[in-house]
């Protein structure tokens, strides 16, 4: 059995940027900085890169057929945070023959009116083809230290109650949820002191 470490066990942080790096289960070096809002065009081609079940369960809802101005206003929509107070994110690069590309996001977002919530929906995608590679326990080791950075202190969640990779993520890394099922959806909740957090944050400076 291979008991390579990967995923969040390899995760190192540079406290002050949040930029990191951890390697994935194929050995892929993968690299994470925060969003920026000229971002827009790679959030794009992430989109476009992902299967239409994919779509669903990012978005909640069926995503096809979709006019490109639309997909090019809700780009610009998301990549527009400061990471400070309504919304941040944490993009993921994987090195390509063409250069990195983005496969992968995780999000924290407040509701306009309350940008003081210490509450968050939290969201996580990540490209089909990387899917498997412990790209997902990374990311939501990384949105630890932005939800401290954003005063978030619990992180929700709404998806299909179908959902079970999602369901597989949480056991595989033990975190405690509540849960509340109605209509198809399931609303999980999880407090940010749960999260998994990187042995090695401290190894780096920035």
């Amino acid at each position: 059995m291979d008991t390579t470490a990967y995923g969040f066990e390899t995760l190192q942080i540079v406290p002050d940027s949040l930029e990191a790096t951890f390697t994935a289960r194929n050995g892929t070096t993968i690299h994470c900085r925060l969003i920026q809002p000229d971002d827009a065009p790679l959030l794009i081609n992430l989109f476009s890169h992902l299967s239409a079940e994919s779509r669903r369960r990012r978005f909640n809802l069926p995503l096809e057929n979709i006019d490109h101005a639309r997909i090019v206003q809700e780009a610009r929509r998301l990549a527009n945070v400061d990471n400070r107070t309504i919304g941040g994110a944490v993009l993921a690069f994987a090195p390509q023959e063409t250069g990195e590309e983005l496969i992968a996001v995780a999000r924290l977002g407040r509701f306009p009116a309350q940008p003081d919530s210490p509450d968050a929906e939290v969201a996580l995608v990540v490209r089909d083809d990387f899917q498997g590679q412990g790209i997902g326990t990374a990311l939501l080791a990384m949105l630890a230290p932005l939800a401290r950075r954003m005063a978030v202190q619990t992180l929700t969640a709404s998806v299909q109650a179908d959902n079970e990779a999602l369901y597989v993520l949480l056991r595989s890394l033990h975190l405690p949820a509540e849960r509340h099922t109605s209509h198809g959806e399931t609303t999980i909740s999880l407090s940010v002191s749960d999260l998994p957090v990187s042995k090695r944050d401290d190894q780096i400076q920035g």
